[in-house]
């Protein structure tokens, strides 16, 4: 079963779809070899206008994949670091894609799949949407981007508190702090995708890759955030902090993190 697919209409506009239903699309390593793929061979498609980023089934992605995130830590700091670094670039790698990216977030959009999300140049919601970067919950340092992704969007102040106590909002909310742009309803959220990726025909192709650019920012900065979150997360996987909040998700409680 293919963990995402990619649908091209006449148009140029690629729909990415995040597809491991039973596992809320939860980011694994196999998704990840398969979402860099997928972004690959976009990057060859010379009519490529748009893309829309979606998740299949019941929600846009729960974050990392709980069976990855526990091997993790039975791996050297140096080996997980390492691992990071390219796991992130196997889905940021879609900003490689010098098209605009329209991530469309309903049910549950939370850590590393948000953190995605982020990446994209617009991001709109279903009403039913819950969004959170629920690392620090984890015992986990933040990662896929979000110290740099997050801050830009809403704003340092903003992004510290959603960060540092890993609240998960509401769409209204998202809504009101500018996380996302829009609000639809849930059946309506793919038309309103393709409607804002209509507008984006009617502009020059040649223009828009630059306003891109300009918007994104210096990679280089990316670059940085990206190695300090890979680290701290190197570390974090070997702590007890982590294993607390592991084994709170597993067993569905409150995590009692150990003092330090």
């Amino acid at each position: 079963m293919s963990l995402v697919s990619t649908i091209i209409d006449p148009n140029g506009i690629a729909t990415l779809t995040l597809c491991d239903e039973a596992n809320l699309n939860a980011m694994s390593e196999e998704m990840a070899k398969e979402f860099k793929a997928a972004v690959q061979a976009l990057k060859g498609n010379k009519s490529l206008r748009a893309v829309i980023l979606a998740g299949s089934g019941k929600a846009f992605s729960a974050g990392g994949h709980l069976a990855m995130l526990d091997a993790k830590r039975a791996l050297s700091g140096e080996e997980n670091r390492a691992q990071m670094l390219k796991f992130y670039d196997s889905f940021l790698c879609v900003l490689e894609l010098h098209v605009p990216l329209i991530a469309a977030l309903h049910g549950a959009a939370v850590g590393a799949g948000l953190c995605l999300a982020c990446a994209c140049d617009v991001r709109i919601a279903s009403k039913d949407a819950k969004l959170g970067f629920t690392f620090l919950k984890l015992g986990l340092h933040p990662g896929m981007g979000g110290t740099y992704f997050v801050p830009r969007i809403v704003g340092p102040g903003m992004a510290t508190e959603l960060l540092v106590t890993g609240r998960v909002i509401s769409a209204d909310e998202a809504f009101r702090i500018g996380l996302v742009s829009r609000l639809c309803e849930r059946e309506k959220l793919l038309d309103e995708a393709q409607a804002i990726a209509q507008e984006i025909l009617a502009c020059g192709p040649a223009a828009t890759a630059q306003l891109l650019e300009t918007m994104r920012g210096d990679g280089a900065h990316l670059e940085q955030a990206l190695a300090r979150e890979a680290i701290c997360q190197s570390v974090n996987y070997a702590s007890a902090e982590f294993a607390e909040g592991l084994a709170a998700v597993k067993e569905k409680r409150l995590p009692r993190f150990p003092q330090r």
